[in-house]
């Protein structure tokens, strides 16, 4: 991509109205938001983009990305796959932060911060959350509050289970030591220090949140629970929550189908907590993306299982815009300005210079266009530009795939690798044009 982006006649949606703008990016990030941007004299390496008819979003920020899979409910062939490079940006996220869930066993924390340091290398912005589904929970150094302080991309504690089957019941004192550690290792270590919550089915709902409230002095921005549209009730309770000045975070891979009949539809659960007083700025999804998604009937019985697909979080948005009548900029906001707010990124969730270029445009349907990630275009006329290193597997020299006579030895197999340059064979290329040579492989885009 060339040096200097000029995007000429979008509708910018910042996420607030801007109405029709120009954007300069460069280096990754917006370098000037106007009404009619011109560059004068010689201005070497730069490209033009016309956007006239397309509607540009913040990249969305997805908190909840179980992006080196999960699940494991029902055995081992029931464990999710890692999320791929292509889907996360077609899907307009570009910035996402990965959890374990129920399987920490066999997943770890470990595992999950390589996928999410490969994902970053790859285009996008990754963060994750120490632990799992259990108390004690997993972590890297040992607690979860010297994970977050020590560790760059860890940003907060979770998903810890809560008023689900699955989870180790964890007491009030269990949350409380919790959030306490997501707490001060966010103020050591300058991050959000949250204690996200997996919220299931049972009854108690988030009564334990409420319990723990009155009895600390925690405050409620350390909790963000999460699935609180897995049915009616619960979604009652997050109203409760929403109202005391609780974050609440609506589940987009969560919605009915022919197995599900008690979960709300998302961007249904967005109108009702807007109607019922929850304040528009702690409203957040999230997708839940690569976890299962298992069914079990009222004796606990795994009777059916899914997979999250990351692509529902904007679908749920657009549904939420054009069929719940929700105003553009306070839709968009729940999955980029209030994540970003909740999470403190500062340089994410917004298109004001700046923040990095993380940029969606879309047509005036909403269908997904184009996506900018780090100032770099991976998506473009709805189709990815950028792969993952393994995406295109049968390509690369090597795999099962590559050649079909197998046991006949192939003098052409080889290794996926980076050559040194040809000027220096002590070279190592910095991390930008490692990308740069990985892209140029056929196997590899």
């Amino acid at each position: 991509m060339a040096t200097l982006t000029l995007i000429r006649k979008a509708h910018l949606f910042a996420p607030e109205d801007l109405g029709i703008r120009d954007l300069l990016i460069g280096g990754g990030k917006v370098l000037a938001v106007g009404e009619d941007l011109s560059l004068h004299g010689n201005v070497p390496d730069i490209e033009e983009m016309d956007a006239t008819g397309l509607l540009m979003f913040p990249g969305l920020i997805d908190q909840h990305v179980h992006m080196a899979g999960g699940g494991g409910e029902g055995g081992f062939h029931y464990r999710t796959p890692e999320i791929s490079l292509s889907h996360i940006t077609t899907a307009g996220v570009t910035t996402l932060v990965g959890v374990l869930g129920t399987d920490g066993v066999t997943r770890n924390t470990r595992e999950l911060l390589a996928k999410a340091n490969a994902l970053d290398f790859e285009g996008v912005t990754t963060y994750i959350y120490c632990g799992a589904y259990q108390v004690p929970t997993r972590t890297i150094t040992g607690t979860p509050r010297s994970d977050i302080v020590l560790i760059d991309k860890v940003i907060g504690v979770g998903e810890i289970a809560i008023s689900d089957s699955r989870s180790s019941h964890p007491s009030e004192q269990d949350i409380a030591e919790l959030a306490s550690e997501a707490r001060v290792g966010g103020l050591l270590g300058g991050k959000a220090g949250v204690l996200h919550l997996h919220v299931g089915d049972d009854d108690s709902k988030l009564s334990i949140l409420f319990d723990v409230l009155k009895k600390t002095e925690l405050p409620l921005s350390v909790f963000t629970p999460t699935h609180l549209n897995r049915n009616s009730d619960l979604l009652e309770d997050a109203v409760r929550w929403g109202r005391k000045g609780g974050f609440v975070d609506v589940t987009s891979g969560i919605r009915p189908d022919e197995h599900d009949h008690v979960s709300v539809k998302p961007s249904q659960a967005i109108r009702h907590l807007l109607d019922e007083g929850v304040g528009k700025e702690r409203v957040t999804m999230s997708s839940d993306s690569n976890g299962s998604s298992p069914i079990f009937d009222h004796k606990g019985r795994l009777v059916a299982m899914g997979v999250g697909s990351i692509s529902t979080l904007w679908e749920e948005i657009r549904d939420a815009i054009v069929e719940e009548e929700i105003p553009v900029s306070v839709a968009v906001s729940m999955v980029t300005k209030n994540v970003a707010r909740i999470l403190k990124l500062g340089h994410k969730g917004r298109i004001q210079t700046g923040a990095d270029a993380d940029l969606v445009l879309t047509d005036e349907h909403f269908q997904i266009r184009h996506v900018l990630a780090k100032g770099e275009r991976v998506v473009e006329n709805g189709n990815p530009v950028i792969y993952g290193t393994f995406e295109h597997v049968s390509g690369i020299p090597g795999s099962p795939s590559h050649n079909p006579h197998a046991g006949v030895r192939d003098s052409h197999r080889g290794r996926l690798m980076l050559a040194p340059d040809e000027e220096d064979p002590d070279d190592f290329p910095d991390a930008k044009e490692r990308q740069r040579r990985s892209r140029q492989r056929d196997f590899c885009c």
